[in-house]
């Protein structure tokens, strides 16, 4: 006890000197960014750190931020993420030592190594083993990135007072998860390719900032688009969806404002006569895009036929049956566009005799979730208290003899839902949330093409990938009515 109670006087001490050295412990001028591989930090390549005569103090506020920033994020990430928790989670990542990438290999068997037969009672030969049908595929992890910036004033007053460290993080951390998490739900619904909308009117009403857009993660049918986007984030332009080729040399537009009632982006530059209907939206800036199959999987890559991504994880859909969801036309009678309890007992009983899946959660937006709850109650279907359990959030379902969780998600399209078998969604990680401090501080002075500036910056990452390692186990049903 007195050994802690000296150090905490000796602390004390020296905070009060640093206090006294310093200004005022008001926070201002903190930036932060959001961005996938390919991306830095603001600035140019971080240069060494700025020789003060600081060093010892500068060690210390190094350890601290460590200390507080880097496993909070990281669980704050996968706990609230709306979708991440769906897919178990598997560590065991190997290291391709040919080119550096961290990837996993898997084995897939399509057909079981096996002889049956019947035969005599005796004397007869027994049934000739067939062998085994397994094609391996590798899947490589991707790599998510996250900034923040503060001026060097910021930097300055945040170093004085006792929970200085913690005053900061408790503005800084909150802003750049929310961030992060955005954008992992976005790809988490996606297919890899980095899109979030496509234009369908450059021009709406003569405003010459304003565009118009639909298709939501490129998907033709998916709405509302706009519920891809944040204000403040950038975009770039491309006319294909592989990312390549983006107009002006991948020129950056930030998004003032989201009109939700048109569904209109509004930019904060008219964009350039290149830029037409039909163009591809990409999350990047000026630094780098996410284009080009840079971002982790999503569900409509993982359950899908072959429409959307003809090969998944390596292996062609064409090739293997069991590569395919289950997809359902949802506008077909007698559902007709509306999500009933038959036409799920459809998709359950498809997945379940031609994928021999086990169903237990259902995705859909709120909106879907809504319409379907509004539904049940129409039928009167409500008659067993027992048969549900929660109300608008949290809904659990008694289906086929089984429980369902009912999953809603902000982002999530309201012209469709998936049906999961959570056994077969996975998540592959080496590590969490990790600062780089390769040059021995996680803060990096901000430089651009005039010099250096009186700001600094820290950037961590995470390296992830998700996927399925038996598509035919899950369903999707589009074609639903987007009712309000």
């Amino acid at each position: 006890m007195k050994r802690r109670n000296a150090f905490a006087l000796a602390l004390l001490a020296f905070v009060a000197a640093l206090a006294a050295h310093l200004g005022d412990p008001h926070l201002s001028g903190v930036t932060f960014a959001m961005a996938v591989v390919g991306t830095t930090g603001p600035g140019a390549a971080p240069t060494s750190a700025p020789g003060d005569g600081t060093g010892a103090v500068s060690g210390n506020i190094n350890e601290a931020m460590k200390i507080i920033f880097e496993e909070p994020l990281t669980n704050s990430i996968t706990a609230d993420s709306e979708l991440l928790d769906l897919f178990e989670q598997d560590t065991n990542v190997k290291v391709n030592e040919t080119t550096g990438g961290r990837y996993i290999e898997m084995a897939h068997y399509f057909a079981l190594p096996a002889g049956v037969g019947a035969r005599t009672l005796e004397g007869d030969y027994i049934p000739v083993p067939s062998g085994p049908k397994i094609r391996n595929s590798q899947v490589y992890l991707k790599k998510i990135e996250g900034t923040v910036e503060m001026s060097g004033d910021v930097m300055r007053r945040v170093r004085q007072g006792e929970g200085a460290f913690v005053t900061w993080a408790n503005r800084a951390l909150p802003d750049l998860k929310e961030r992060v998490d955005n954008e992992l739900d976005r790809m988490l619904l996606g297919y890899g390719a980095g899109i979030k909308a496509r234009i369908n009117d450059i021009d709406p009403d003569d405003a010459d900032l304003t565009i118009g857009i639909d298709a939501a993660l490129g998907i033709a049918g998916l709405e509302p688009a706009w519920l891809q986007f944040l204000e403040g984030e950038s975009v770039v332009f491309g006319p294909t969806a592989d990312g390549l080729n983006l107009r002006d040399s991948g020129a950056a537009y930030s998004i003032e404002d989201i009109d939700i009632d048109t569904g209109h982006l509004v930019l904060g530059a008219e964009p350039s006569a290149t830029v037409a209907d039909s163009d591809f939206i990409f999350a990047g800036d000026a630094a780098g895009n996410s284009g080009g199959e840079k971002e982790i999987m999503g569900l409509h890559g993982m359950v899908d036929d072959g429409t959307i991504l003809a090969t998944f994880q390596g292996l062609a859909r064409a090739s293997y049956r069991l590569w395919n969801g289950q997809i359902i036309d949802g506008s077909a009678a007698p559902a007709s566009g509306e999500l009933t309890e038959i036409l799920l007992t459809k998709a359950d009983d498809d997945t379940a005799i031609r994928g021999k899946g086990e169903i237990d959660c259902l995705v859909m937006s709120r909106t879907t979730a809504r319409n379907f709850w509004a539904n049940l109650l129409n039928d009167k279907r409500l008659v067993d208290p027992r048969t549900y359990s929660g109300g608008k959030g949290g809904l659990e379902m008694m289906f086929n003899n089984k429980t369902l969780n009912l999953k809603v998600c902000r982002k999530m399209p309201d012209t469709l839902v998936f049906g999961l078998d959570t056994s077969t969604m996975k998540h592959w990680r080496n590590t969490g949330w990790e600062w780089d401090d390769i040059t021995g501080s996680i803060w990096n002075r901000a430089t651009d093409a005039t010099g250096r500036r009186d700001a600094f910056y820290a950037v961590g990452h995470i390296v992830l990938q998700t996927g399925c390692i038996a598509p035919a186990k899950n369903f999707k049903i589009d074609g639903l009515l987007a009712t309000y």
